[in-house]
């Protein structure tokens, strides 16, 4: 695989780079540090990633987890990130040149797929800070997701042990069971800046809604 896909360049200064973004834009960065390799290998595992034909990534920041989705996925799967902070996608585009980048936010999923000319997603990884965002937009972005995956695709992303007695963090992980058949839990991460613990769904649940309306 390319080196400069897999490894990125600059990798310095990202932790500076979010650390500044997380302190101007807190309701769009959600870390104050890159994921650990523990946590990015915990949020590739047990999702058929090895096999799936189609990924996105959304809420990619400095790349640490898609260096591992380069990893694992093959190399003929289509794979897309989507990125809203502006500071952040063009940080991402110049570290992953090769990785098609959209700078627009996670609830356009639909359009973005169109875009990219991906039918539907065998998997959706998530560093979205979803605890700051209120209930509206973690449910326009998970319609989004159920809408684009494929019946028995997976969604996966991460929580902040701090986080998950917050309301809106409650409020999420009961959006979930809400919007996923299966729902799964991993031990503590605490391997991590903040420990965080990794959510694995499959199995989204149909729900009533036109694809074409979702964004």
């Amino acid at each position: 695989m390319d080196g400069e896909i897999l490894m990125g360049k600059n990798s310095g200064s990202k932790t500076l780079t979010l650390m500044w973004r997380f302190m101007t834009k807190p309701q769009r960065i959600g870390a104050i540090c890159p994921s650990s390799r523990w946590l990015c290998r915990a949020m590739v595992n047990a999702i058929e990633l090895e096999s799936a034909e189609a990924v996105a990534e959304l809420g990619p920041g400095t790349g640490v987890i898609t260096r591992e989705i380069l990893r694992t996925k093959p190399r003929e799967a289509q794979f897309f990130a989507v990125e809203l902070d502006p500071r952040m996608c063009a940080g991402f585009q110049s570290s992953f040149p090769k990785v098609k980048t959209f700078q627009a936010s996670a609830a356009e999923l639909t359009r973005l797929c169109q875009e990219a000319e991906v039918a539907r997603l065998d998997a959706v990884i998530s560093g979205l800070p979803w605890a700051a965002f209120p209930e509206s937009l973690q449910r326009a972005i998970l319609d989004a997701i159920l809408a684009n995956l494929k019946p028995d695709g997976y969604f996966t992303t991460f929580a902040y042990l701090q986080g998950l007695m917050l309301p809106a963090g409650r409020r999420f992980r009961q959006l979930l069971h809400h919007y996923f058949a299966e729902v799964r839990t991993s031990r503590v991460v605490w391997a991590n800046l903040p420990p965080a613990i990794v959510y694995r769904c499959h199995g989204p649940r149909k729900h009533n809604h036109n694809r074409e309306n979702d964004v």
